[in-house]
């Protein structure tokens, strides 16, 4: 039944309102590659050691917009309600004036109290729709989390926190520019 709703909000969205999938990806680590990227050369592909020295990590807090896909996000050293709460907070100040449909997962930190008050004393209305147990295959948010890994995590080299999020920002700032575009659902 969950399923369901969901998928019928990927495929037909609710006229005058924004569809946002919210999610996180935690533990992002700063990871300094203690020797470079070796080249490619004829018959032989890029290679990229193994080594490297940890700095600490990043939680980042990403809402997709499904009727456009652009993605909102923000970086924290953490993640709580009180954080998730924030980054909310600074959700909708981008945009006070729209009505909106949240899709969540069961983390237990999206359903505290404090976030379901805060979700429904805002007006225009905030409605939150829960992703089934086990089901974030069913979020988009998480294929854009697996395109942030592939094109801007996997080979990048940081010598601290403060520098992985400023290369996480550029990197939805380049999506929201050149690359955003809604998933098709088949």
């Amino acid at each position: 039944r969950k399923m369901e709703e969901i998928v019928n909000l990927y495929l037909d969205p609710p006229r005058q309102s924004r569809l946002l999938c919210i999610d996180e990806k935690t533990g992002i680590q700063a990871l300094q590659r203690l020797y470079p990227t070796l080249p490619l050369r004829p018959g032989q592909v890029e290679r990229q050691e193994f080594e490297y020295r940890r700095h600490g990590v990043v939680d980042l807090f990403a809402a997709f917009e499904v009727q456009t896909g652009k993605v909102f996000g923000q970086c924290y050293r953490r993640h709580s309600n009180r954080e998730f709460r924030h980054f909310l907070r600074a959700l909708r100040a981008r945009d006070p004036d729209s009505r909106w449909h949240l899709i969540l997962d069961n983390a237990s930190y999206h359903s505290k109290q404090e976030v379901l008050d805060w979700c429904a004393a805002q007006r225009p209305k905030i409605t939150l729709h829960w992703l089934p147990t086990h089901g974030s295959w069913l979020n988009p948010v998480e294929i854009w989390f697996s395109i942030l890994t592939r094109k801007c995590l996997r080979r990048a080299s940081v010598a601290s926190t403060r520098q992985l999020r400023h290369l996480l920002h550029r990197f939805l700032e380049t999506w929201n520019r050149h690359f955003a575009h809604p998933f098709k659902w088949t």
